[in-house]
């Protein structure tokens, strides 16, 4: 439940769990979706090896960060 507190408004930790869910899923659908272009462009016979591969590099490196993120920012209970 949203609690105003002067102009402010304060979400509890499942709304900020779940908003911060949804951002970071828009972020690693950008990661899966630059990576699978990526792959494309390396296995289509008339295009530049080097872009394939500059794409496929950054789509990894995004999804590689926000995994980590995803790993530094919550703490998994240990059941």
């Amino acid at each position: 439940m949203i609690k105003r507190k002067g102009n402010k408004l304060h979400l509890s930790k499942e709304e900020e769990f779940e908003i911060l869910k949804m951002v970071l899923d828009k972020f690693l659908w950008i990661g899966t979706i630059s990576l699978m272009a990526g792959v494309y462009l390396l296995l289509r016979p008339d295009s530049e090896v080097g872009l394939g591969l500059l794409v496929t590099l950054i789509g990894a490196t995004l999804l590689l960060m926000f995994t980590s993120i995803i790993t530094k920012q919550f703490n998994y209970s240990k059941d």
